[in-house]
């Protein structure tokens, strides 16, 4: 079994929209009052309270209008602290901090709190909303909901336990190579490119951000004008995601095994100007985090494998090349190739050799545990 999670827009009448706003407040402030008494038991040496027992505080001690909301949505938050301490604890994520209101707004509750039907989802003290789509997934057993705003939008995303998901029959193996001037380039010559209307979309961004850093502070112009960078921000979020998806969608549906670099995108982003700026606008990690619970199966090489330098047709090492270089040029042999694409190619070789030795320096990714953890449980 698998977890898969569908994301879709809701559609609220006015009412609506009124009630999932005050859930999603009111699930902040639990989450933060949660922090409060972690910090508070810390400071005072006791037990470290788990998420039965924020719970059990936060029914005893309540303020009385977060009766207005489902008490279910609410109770997620207090589970969601215990988590958030957990994975802090093993040293995985950084200390939970408290929630800011307009930022992330979101809540959640168990699937048995909630009900799909057709195209409309029930939610615990709304009742039910429309959605832009049904399910995509039939016959599945629904773990959670969690409903999200984004700018002036809501969104619902439900979480799916489906039978293993196969893209494809194939066992072919394809490299993909990741970069900034092509966001990504196979080795069967399958380009991602940034989306043209990207640029423009940058260029408003730009203007609406000077727009609003000269309203004053807490007037209603500044409201609207921080609306309008945050609606600019989500139409550029998803002009990049439908290309990736895009892009990934075919490379699974195509081949069966996909081999990677094992990149350090955070290193990366330590660089010069111009290198973090490509890399955080490429989407180097969700490329490659799609990759690996989309297809069959995945395989990482060694960061340090020369895969640009490396001619793909005589091996020879081109240790001058430099980042410029958009065609590699063999000073061997006197191949020209593309320099994205040579790459893709010798991460293939690469793949292939990890496949046919069994090298034990690369990671390998052909369990379902391994594909859930990609996305993104």
């Amino acid at each position: 079994m698998e977890q898969r999670a569908h994301k879709t827009r809701l559609y609220p009448t006015k009412a609506q929209a009124t009630m999932l706003a005050k859930t999603a407040g009111t699930s902040r402030y639990a989450y933060n009052a949660s922090i409060d008494r972690c910090e508070a038991a810390y400071k005072a040496g006791e037990r470290h309270p788990t998420g039965y027992d924020l719970r059990r505080l936060w029914v005893a001690d309540h303020p009385e209008w977060a009766n207005e909301v489902a008490a279910s949505c609410i109770y997620s938050a207090c589970l969601h602290v215990d988590a958030a301490y957990k994975s802090f604890f093993r040293h995985q994520t950084e200390e939970p901090t408290h929630h800011k209101k307009g930022k992330h707004d979101s809540f959640s509750f168990a699937g048995d709190k909630g009900r799909v039907v057709g195209n409309c989802v029930r939610i615990p003290g709304v009742g039910y909303v429309k959605m832009a789509e049904e399910l995509r997934y039939e016959d599945c057993k629904i773990c959670s909901y969690t409903v999200s705003r984004r700018a002036d939008k809501w969104y619902v995303s439900i979480q799916c336990e489906i039978d293993e998901d196969r893209r494809t029959e194939s066992t072919s193996v394809v490299g993909v190579d990741v970069g900034c001037h092509h966001w990504a380039v196979s080795s069967d010559g399958t380009v991602l490119d940034e989306p043209k209307k990207l640029k423009y979309l940058r260029q408003q961004l730009r203007r609406a951000q000077q727009n609003l850093s000269r309203k004053k502070k807490g007037s209603n112009r500044r409201k609207k004008a921080k609306l309008r960078v945050s609606k600019l921000y989500q139409k550029i979020d998803n002009h990049k995601k439908d290309a990736i998806h895009k892009f990934t969608a075919t490379i699974a549906k195509n081949h069966g095994v996909v081999v990677l670099e094992d990149l350090s995108i955070e290193g990366m982003k330590r660089g010069t100007k111009s290198v973090r700026k490509g890399v955080q606008n490429s989407g180097m990690g969700e490329i490659q985090r799609q990759l690996m619970y989309k297809c069959n199966n995945y395989i990482k090489v060694d960061r340090y494998f020369p895969s640009s330098k490396t001619c793909s047709r005589c091996g020879e090492v081109k240790k001058d090349l430099s980042l410029s270089d958009r065609s590699y040029h063999c000073p061997a042999c006197g191949h020209t190739i593309d320099r994205d694409l040579n790459a893709a190619r010798n991460i293939l070789a690469e793949g292939l050799r990890v496949i046919t030795e069994g090298h034990s320096g690369s990671a390998r990714g052909d369990s379902a545990k391994d594909r859930q953890r990609a996305a993104g449980r």
